[in-house]
């Protein structure tokens, strides 16, 4: 589930929530949320196992959106859908009238970047990457679910470059945590430092 403890308002919970909980409204009806969590990471595993065939796209918000929706639409109902709750912690979670606004902007930067195809410098595209992940956490599309289809995302534009792959096992959960929390401050060092240990070479 959520690791970093993202608080949503009051308002959003009675969409996403059951009454008087923090645990999301479920295709099971798992009312609690350590259950929840077992079951949401069983079916994610092996999705993403096979995702990476069955899923592409232009690097757009709807590719995102189809990854978030093949990881876990036979878990939520809101599968690939934009959230509609703001995340109460301050201006730096992007609002939500501005998320497709934001990902605009940032996939105009894509694009520039050509998606990254064909790049061969490894501290480039590690360079690109951490940027990228970064800033798509930042805008945070969905209620749930950002950090797996973000990194997917992420590992389908490192494979567009024709020569690299991620790993993301290489990282431990406290490293990407450090690094996240970096780069909400655009501090992207970290970041750039964790995706340089995952990112691999094609043999």
């Amino acid at each position: 589930m959520n690791k970093y403890h993202y608080e949503y308002k009051d308002d959003g919970e009675v969409k996403y929530c059951y009454p008087g909980t923090q645990v999301l409204v479920n295709k099971f009806n798992i009312r609690n949320a350590q259950q929840l969590n077992v079951a949401e990471r069983e079916i994610t595993i092996i999705k993403a196992a096979v995702l990476a065939d069955t899923i592409t796209g232009g690097f757009d918000l709807v590719h995102l959106k189809s990854i978030h929706k093949f990881l876990f639409e036979d878990i939520y109902e809101w599968a690939g859908q934009l959230r509609t709750v703001d995340i109460a912690k301050g201006n730096i979670i992007c609002l939500v009238p501005f998320i497709e606004m934001q990902f605009s902007e940032l996939y105009r930067k894509l694009k520039k970047d050509h998606f990254l195809k064909g790049e061969t410098d490894s501290g480039y595209v590690a360079e690109k990457i951490a940027y990228y992940l970064s800033e798509i956490n930042v805008i945070h599309p969905f209620r749930e679910g950002n950090g797996r289809t973000q990194r997917i995302f992420c590992q389908q534009l490192c494979k567009n470059t024709g020569c690299f792959y991620l790993d993301f096992s290489m990282a431990d959960e406290k490293e990407m945590l450090e690094a996240s929390m970096d780069s909400f401050m655009c501090n992207y060092k970290k970041m750039e430092i964790l995706i340089g240990k995952c990112l691999k070479k094609n043999k």
